[in-house]
């Protein structure tokens, strides 16, 4: 993905973590970062290490070749409204270009396409009974053109937001929604766009979708039925500096920068020159090549024999050790730009539960995944924002340290002995009513000294009843585990409320091992508590439709990346009500509370339990002030930790691999430098002489 179309609400599915660790860059990643100000005057943390030191001018730099680049899952398509994949937008990104980008060094917004812009703030209110906010905007005129060689024009601009309206591409919902309406301006600047509540992230929400050629896109009635691949043209058309030239999505697809129609001009803006690492005036190769592999194990070999020049997002753990001895292969360090997680499906019982989904945390050996299985490649998570962004993380402004501190560590393993589940205080947490809300207290034998922010949980009791009594689900009377209890819910057994054991999701083992042993692991300790749990083995693709789509599950693994240094965005995409299915409504012709749409809150958080955040989400989005921004969203972090509707498992550590004999440019010390922002490398990559 392109730096300039990075962001929360861009829906970006990527597998659970088995591979090893590529997030943000140590020294951010321990707290132990220097503040830098971002585009809105607030600080924002980056690492002590600065971006790789790139003094090359472009004058300088040889041109040409093909830079090979493996990736171990196939590219669902090349349409960017209809994408449920990391994958393809790393290749689709690269045609694309938005109003506004984000530099991946300060996280400041920065003129792209929009040259400038301005806001105001009006007195009238609209439906949402807020302020509607008129925004400025004057668009390049400087000779743009589309990667067809057509001439760019004001018009798109126009066309490309009204028919956003009109589509509502769920990955774009949370940029769009707030959008009333926008027209040609009749003073200083081109376009006035009237969103229908104050909104401190414009320029990263709103500037930050992706610009939509009208003469392709104007006879499309249904975003999702347009395949670019299929077109006379072969590829997206936009206003990035490659084309496709090849797609074969099962073996190889190819960006061509050379077969560019018109000069692509947007790297050789001013402020590239003025961030620590970046080099303007790219991109300096011919073509990105990317080669599609079978599996992880095939993927990595192929990097080893030199077959590829580096992979996407990160390096298996097992293989960091070889990487290190390579003559030619460097791990560059980067920033995590979100996390991996397992969630759960709050429509189903007892997953409705708060005390419950607690429970889940208690049994997951945070040890055994972040020191054994990924060898301390990974930290272990917490909150749904990343490290690297202390900014919007409850730790900030306390006296607790990032990630170690006791409220971090409310539903950390608990544990009888080494790797042992503590089987009687689990129970007993359950069976007593225990749910741990915000306040200080022992729960499950452990004290927590209460909430970071003060805020407290949605639920103050449990919903549910909980007993144990004679083991009968056939999926604890069979385990290995042997227990000797199994739990009720309010009388009944899991097995009896839903037809069968809670089901988790995840990928085969020879994919993601990892997570695979790591699963195994977590269900041996719930079944010896003596609750029924079983796995299901699926595809990464199945997974994602199973868990956004029908929401047809239990329990399942993936991960987020390109979430916002800003966390509004992310928080409203992720957690929020509006992107969510009720299934608790009968589906029905003509019914808008069911849609087959891939949402992103997959869990139904904030709409079929007692659990939500909408309204810390919803005042944070509306807050012009920084940092009272930043406070409440920190509160709505932490309301969204306690309620645990989703299990942080970690923040992954960067090692992103590249053949730096060969090739030179790329930027270390930044955000998912191998996956968010590696449209920036693809401009900064040349090949040695």
């Amino acid at each position: 993905m392109s730096d300039n179309q990075s962001g929360s609400s861009r829906r970006r599915f990527l597998q659970g973590t088995g591979v090893a660790a590529v997030s943000a860059g140590l020294a951010g990643c321990s707290g132990n970062g220097s503040d830098t100000e971002s585009d809105d005057g607030e600080s924002t943390p980056t690492a002590d290490q600065t971006p790789t030191d790139n003094q090359q001018s472009a004058e300088d730099i040889p041109r040409g070749g093909i830079f090979n680049f493996g990736m171990g899952t196939a590219p669902d398509t090349l349409n960017a409204l209809a994408s449920s994949s990391a994958y393809a937008s790393v290749i689709y990104g690269q045609t694309y270009e938005s109003g506004a980008t984000i530099d991946p060094v300060n996280f400041e917004m920065h003129p792209n396409v929009f040259t400038d812009w301005d806001y105001e703030v009006l007195d009238e209110t609209g439906e949402t009974d807020l302020p509607n906010t008129e925004l400025y905007i004057n668009v390049r005129d400087d000779g743009l053109t589309w990667n067809d060689g057509t001439e760019f024009t004001v018009d798109d601009v126009l066309f490309t937001y009204r028919y956003y309206m009109d589509q509502v591409p769920g990955g774009y919902a949370a940029s769009i929604n707030p959008i009333i309406g926008i027209e040609e301006h009749d003073g200083d600047y081109d376009l006035v766009m009237t969103l229908n509540q104050p909104n401190s992230t414009f320029a990263y929400d709103q500037f930050g979708l992706p610009l939509l050629p009208r003469h392709r896109w104007e006879d499309v009635d249904d975003y999702n039925t347009y395949a670019p691949q299929d077109t006379d043209f072969g590829g997206p058309v936009g206003l990035g500096p490659g084309v496709v030239t090849r797609y074969e999505p099962d073996t190889a697809v190819e960006v061509s920068f050379a077969d560019r129609e018109g000069e692509y001009t947007l790297a050789d803006l001013s402020w590239r020159e003025d961030v620590p690492g970046m080099i303007p005036g790219g991109p300096f190769v011919d073509a990105i090549r990317y080669r599609i592999y079978s599996s992880q194990s095939a993927l990595h070999q192929a990097l080893f024999n030199g077959d590829i020049d580096s992979l996407y997002n990160t390096i298996r753990t097992s293989r960091i050790p070889d990487a290190e001895e390579s003559d030619d292969i460097e791990l560059i360090d980067g920033f995590d730009t979100g996390y991996s997680h397992y969630s759960f499906n709050l429509r189903n019982t007892p997953l409705d539960d708060q005390a419950f989904r607690q429970v889940l945390g208690f049994a997951f050996d945070d040890v055994y995944w972040t020191q054994q299985l990924q060898r301390g490649y990974v930290q272990e998570g917490d909150f749904v924002m990343p490290p690297g962004y202390t900014a919007v993380r409850p730790e900030t402004g306390t006296d607790q340290e990032l990630l170690t501190g006791p409220s971090t560590q409310a539903f950390t393993f608990r544990q009888s002995s080494p790797s042992v589940p503590d089987v009687e205080a689990i129970r007993s947490f359950l069976t007593e009513g225990d749910i741990i809300t915000g306040e200080g207290g022992t729960y499950a034998g452990q004290e927590y000294p209460g909430s970071l922010t003060g805020v407290t949980s949605s639920q103050s009791e449990p919903k549910h009843e909980y007993t144990f009594g004679p083991v009968e689900s056939e999926v604890l009377v069979n385990s290995d585990q042997d227990p000797d209890q199994e739990i009720r819910v309010d009388g009944e057994t899991i097995t009896d409320i839903n037809g069968s054991p809670l089901t988790m999701l995840l990928s085969p083992a020879s994919e993601t091992p990892q997570t695979a042993q790591m699963v195994e692991d977590w269900i041996a300790s719930l079944q010896q508590i003596g609750i029924p749990v079983d796995r299901e083995v699926v595809s990464f693709n199945t997974r994602v439709t199973r868990a956004y789509g029908s929401e047809d599950y239990d329990m399942f693994s993936m991960g987020w990346v390109n979430l916002s240094p800003f966390a509004t965005n992310t928080l409203y995409g992720l957690h929020h009500s509006d992107n969510a299915d009720d299934h608790s409504v009968v589906e029905t012709e003509g019914d808008d509370s069911n849609t087959s749409t891939l949402l992103n809150n997959a869990m139904g958080y904030g709409v079929v339990s007692e659990s939500g955040a909408d309204e810390l989400i919803d005042e944070a989005r509306t807050t012009l002030d920084p940092e009272e921004r930043n406070d409440i969203s920190r509160q709505a972090v932490e309301r969204i930790y306690l309620d645990f509707a989703t299990m942080v498992t970690d923040y992954e550590i960067t090692k992103w691999p590249v053949n730096t004999s060969e090739w030179g440019g790329v930027v270390g010390n930044i955000p998912g430098p191998g996956s968010t922002y590696i449209g920036t490398q693809f401009l900064q990559l040349y090949q040695r002489e």
